[in-house]
């Protein structure tokens, strides 16, 4: 799925805040889960009380690594919230979905077709309880993507076992780039994590997932 989260932190707050106000008032006509709103809007205050602490002096290295912690969990619950209930529904207009800050349906689909190649993940440690992947091109062996990839997603996740499949690992964000960064408080130090990449197409669609790296966080 293509990135749909402004970049600046200060506007994701704010869009987050307007998606889940917009959410929370039509949950009933849209057949939305009282669960759902009510963990969503929790989840979204967390992360604004731990992004006020991470702002300024007192932006300490773990708050700032527990502030991207939330944020990444927080746009994964956002996504499955619009696949699950907003995405294929026909009580949520296009009107509806641009005061969610979501985009128009699109009516008139343009083929674009699914990436075929799959990355080669690079994992190295860079920094202390820190990792940067990459993912390099599988036919020239550089950090450029294939014409058909749009961006690359990372999984990954902390975990003594290894997944069955990289859907599995939990944590999941896109970028446009070929390279994320990994950091993670220093009582993850030497825990077992797993990655994994895959490309995806400007309609959100994913190619084959990379090998499975496990790594040691140093």
């Amino acid at each position: 799925m293509a990135d749909i989260f402004p970049d600046r932190e200060a506007d994701f707050l704010e869009w987050l805040k307007n998606f889940g106000g917009v959410l929370s008032n039509n949950a009933s006509s849209w057949v939305v889960s009282t669960s759902t709103v009510s963990n969503l809007l929790a989840a979204i205050t967390a992360y604004e009380t731990v992004y006020e602490a991470a702002k300024g002096e007192n932006g300490t290295r773990a708050l700032i690594i527990e502030k991207n912690e939330k944020r990444n969990a927080l746009k994964a619950d956002v996504r499955a919230i619009k696949n699950k209930y907003l995405d294929h529904n026909d009580a949520v207009s296009d009107s509806d979905r641009e005061r969610l800050g979501l985009s128009r349906r699109d009516r008139t689909p343009t083929p674009k077709p699914r990436p075929t190649s799959r990355p080669i993940l690079e994992i190295v440690p860079t920094n202390n309880r820190q990792h940067t992947a990459t993912a390099l091109n599988q036919t020239t062996g550089r950090k450029t993507k294939p014409s058909d990839a749009h961006g690359v997603r990372f999984v990954s996740e902390i975990r003594d076992e290894p997944p069955a499949n990289a859907e599995d690992l939990r944590y999941s964000v896109f970028r446009r780039k070929v390279i994320e960064v990994f950091d993670y408080p220093e009582e993850n130090r030497g825990k077992k994590v797993f990655y994994a990449a895959c490309y995806e197409n400007a309609k959100g669609e994913t190619g084959p997932w990379s090998d499975i790296i496990e790594a040691i966080i140093p």
